[in-house]
C-alpha cells in the first residue's frame, strides 16, 4: 500500500442508519425487475452502500450467470436539493460467498461530497458523503527494553507533532521491560511512570513483560494509565496474579472508531515461571476470530509483538487490518512493507527511533500516508516533565546499584577460566540452566568481565561482570553436535564455562584436541540423544565463531542473563544463606592424550 492508497471500510454513521433502514424497506415487496422487462424475475430485497462509488444489491434469488446488471435493475439518485441523477453503471461483481448479492460500481458518478437517496427498483436508502475526512497521526515505538534516557526527546517530538496534527495516538508494540538496571532493579516501575507521563494510549504485551514475575506484571498493569492488550493470550489458571487482558480497545477519535487489536509472541521467550497458567494461541487463527471488528470499527490497527516475518505472514492471511505495527524483531522499516495491501511497519529498538504515519478516514475509505522513522539522535528538544522523571530514576539507581543483594564467603572468581571451570563460571551457568530448566548451559569466557571478591554482593556487581545485556537462548542439540561444539571450542585453551555438563579435553603435544569426553549429569553423552542447551544470544547468533546451524534454536532471546543471575542469587541466599562456590569443581579439565 503506497502513500495515499485507500481501502474501503464501512459507511459513515448516517449511512449505517440508512443501510438498516434499507433492510426494513426491502422486505420482499419490491418490483421483480427493471421497467424494460428484459431481465429474469428477481426481487430486490435490500440495498446497502459500500462507499461513494458503489453499492450492493441483495436479490431474493441467486444472480443469473451471463446477465448484465443493467437488465436487472433501475437505479436513480435524488440529491438533497431535488436534483435527479441516473448513475451510469460501470461494473458489477457477484459476491461469491452469497450469489444473491451483487456489488455494483458507478465510479463515473462519484457521490463524494453529496447527500440524498439512492433507489434500486423500489428499495431506497439515504446516503450522506458530505462529512470532511478525519486525519489521525499515529506515533509508535517498540522494544524499548527499559532504555529510558531518550524518552524525554521522544515525548517532546510526539507532543510537538501531535499538536500540529488534527488528532493523534501513541502506541507501543511491547517489550518495555528488561535491559537497563535503572528500570530492572525496580521491576519495571520507573518506565510505567514515564510512559504514563508521555500519555501512551496502548501497548501490546511483549514477551519480556513477564521477566520480573507474575506479581510484578500484575502490579505494573495496575499502575498503568494505558491499556495492556493481547488477543492470543489466555489466562487459564485464574489463581495467578495476572488477569485476562483485553484483546483490543476501540478509541473514538473525532467521531471515528479506531480499533487497536494486539498479539503476543507465541510462546513468549521468557522464564517459564513467568507464564505458568497462561496459554498463547496461533496468530492468524486468533485474528480471524476477531474479523467482526472490521464492521465495528472505522479504522483497524494490529499492534503486535510477534516479529516482522510473522507480521508479514499475518498480512498475507488476514486482509482486514489497515496497518500492522510490529515489534519483537527490532526491525527498522525505513519504508513501509506492503503485504497483501496492508502496510507493515516497525521502529527498531532501545528508543533509538520513533515511527510516524498518518491515517485519513473518508466516508469508509482509509488511506495510509507519510510514514517515516524519526532518528532520536536528530532531536534536541526534551519534555521537561518526562526528563525530570528520567533524571530522578537515574539518580536513584546509583543508590540501588550499591544495594547489597547477597553475600559470598568464597568469592566468585573468573581466574583460571582458560584452563578449567571457575567459581564465577559455575554460578553464572547454573543461573542460566535453572532459568530455563535446561539440561546443560554454557557461556563463553570472553563475556565474563570481572570477579566478585569475598563479602557483600551488590546489584552493581552483577552488571559489572556481565555488561553486555546478553539474553538467554534455548537450543535443542543432538549429542553428535554437542560433541563437535565442545571439541571445536578449544583453541589454545578452554573457552567455556558449563553447568550440567562436564568435559575433559585430551590434547597432544601441539596442544590440539585429540578428543573430548563429555558427561551430562554424570552419564556419557549419547550421539542420537537430544539435549536442551542454554547459552547466550551472542553465541547462538554465531559470536566467537560458534556454529549452531545444525541445532534447533527454540528461543533466541528468552530473558536477560543478568536477570537469571539475580534470580539464582536470591534462591541461594534463601536456601543456603550465601552464594558460595569452590574455585574449580572439576566440571572442565585438560589432560595430555596418551
Amino acid at each position: 500500500m503506497s502513500k495515499g492508497m485507500k481501502r474501503s471500510k464501512k459507511l459513515s454513521i448516517a449511512a449505517i442508519s440508512a443501510v438498516m433502514l434499507a433492510g426494513t424497506i426491502g422486505s420482499g415487496t419490491a418490483l421483480a425487475n427493471n421497467g424494460n422487462g428484459q431481465g429474469p424475475n428477481r426481487t430486490v430485497e435490500g440495498v446497502s452502500a459500500e462507499d461513494s462509488t458503489s453499492f450492493t444489491v441483495d436479490f431474493d434469488k441467486t444472480y443469473p450467470a451471463g446477465i448484465h446488471i443493467e437488465r436487472m435493475i433501475d437505479v436513480e439518485v435524488v440529491l438533497e436539493d431535488g436534483t435527479v441523477v441516473e448513475p451510469e453503471l460501470t461494473d458489477f461483481d457477484v459476491v461469491q460467498s452469497d450469489r444473491s448479492q451483487v456489488t455494483v460500481e458507478h465510479a463515473d458518478d462519484d457521490l463524494d461530497g453529496l447527500s440524498g437517496t439512492l433507489s434500486v427498483n423500489d428499495v431506497t436508502l439515504d446516503f450522506d458523503y458530505t462529512a470532511e475526512p478525519v486525519s489521525i497521526d499515529i506515533f509508535h515505538t517498540n522494544d524499548i527494553h527499559s532504555k529510558i534516557d531518550n524518552l524525554g526527546l521522544i515525548s517532546q517530538f510526539i507532543n510537538d507533532q501531535g499538536e500540529a496534527a488534527d488528532n493523534h495516538l501513541y502506541l507501543d508494540a511491547g517489550d518495555i521491560f528488561s535491559g537497563n538496571a535503572v528500570v530492572d532493579l525496580q521491576d519495571g516501575a520507573p518506565i510505567i511512570d514515564i510512559l504514563n507521563e508521555m500519555d501512551l494510549d496502548a501497548m501490546a504485551i511483549g514477551n519480556h513483560e513477564f521477566d520480573y514475575g507474575q506479581q510484578a506484571f500484575a502490579d505494573r498493569v495496575n499502575e498503568s494509565e494505558f491499556d495492556w492488550l493481547s488477543a492470543n493470550m489466555e489466562v487459564v489458571d485464574t489463581t495467578i496474579p495476572i488477569e485476562q487482558p483485553k484483546p483490543y480497545q476501540i478509541y473514538e477519535v473525532d467521531g471515528v472508531e479506531v480499533g487497536v487489536f494486539a498479539l503476543t509472541q507465541n510462546p513468549p521467550a521468557t522464564r517459564p515461571a513467568g507464564i505458568e497458567g497462561i496459554a498463547f494461541h496461533d496468530y492468524v487463527e486468533t485474528a480471524e476470530q476477531y474479523a467482526y471488528l472490521e464492521d465495528e470499527t472505522d479504522v483497524l490497527i494490529a499492534l503486535t509483538h510477534i516479529g516482522h516475518s510473522a507480521d508479514r505472514h499475518l498480512a498475507e492471511n488476514v486482509d482486514f487490518f489497515d496497518v500492522i505495527i510490529g515489534g519483537h524483531s527490532h526491525t527498522r522499516t525505513f519504508e513501509e512493507a506492503v503485504v497483501n495491501g496492508t502496510p507493515v511497519v516497525q521502529a527498531g529498538s532501545d528508543a533509538n527511533f520513533v515511527g510516524h504515519f498518518n491515517l485519513e478516514y473518508d466516508n469508509g475509505d482509509v488511506s495510509f500516508n507519510d510514514f517515516y522513522l524519526q532518528d532520536v539522535n536528530d532531536l534536541s528538544e526534551t519534555n521537561e516533565s518526562v526528563q525530570d522523571l528520567i533524571d530522578m530514576y537515574n539518580e536513584e539507581a546509583e543508590e540501588l546499584l550499591s544495594e547489597v543483594v547477597g553475600v559470598t564467603n568464597t568469592g566468585l572468581s573468573r581466574d583460571g577460566r582458560w584452563e578449567r571451570d571457575t567459581s564465577l563460571g559455575n554460578f553464572w551457568t547454573d543461573a542460566m540452566k535453572e532459568a530455563l530448566d535446561g539440561d546443560i548451559a554454557i557461556t563463553n569466557n570472553g563475556g565474563i568481565r570481572a570477579s566478585i571478591e569475598p563479602g557483600d554482593i551488590t546489584a552493581g556487581d552483577i552488571y559489572v561482570i556481565e555488561p553486555f545485556q546478553n539474553e538467554l537462548s534455548e537450543i535443542e542439540i543432538s549429542g553428535d553436535e554437542l560433541q563437535r561444539l565442545i571439541e571445536d571450542s578449544y583453541e589454545e585453551g578452554n573457552d567455556l564455562q558449563t553447568s550440567g555438563l562436564t568435559f575433559t579435553f585430551y590434547v597432544d603435544e601441539e596442544d590440539e584436541v585429540v578428543e573430548a569426553e563429555l558427561l551430562v549429569d554424570g552419564e556419557p553423552v549419547q550421539s542420537d540423544e537430544t539435549y536442551t542447551l542454554i547459552t547466550n544470544n551472542f553465541m547462538a547468533e554465531g559470536g566467537d565463531g560458534y556454529d549452531f546451524s545444525n541445532a534447533d534454536i527454540v528461543q533466541p532471546e528468552a530473558g536477560y542473563v543478568t536477570m537469571a543471575m539475580f534470580q539464582h542469587l536470591d534462591f541461594l541466599m534463601e536456601t543456603e544463606g550465601a552464594v558460595d562456590y569452590e574455585d574449580g569443581e572439576g566440571r572442565i579439565s585438560i589432560e595430555q592424550a596418551d
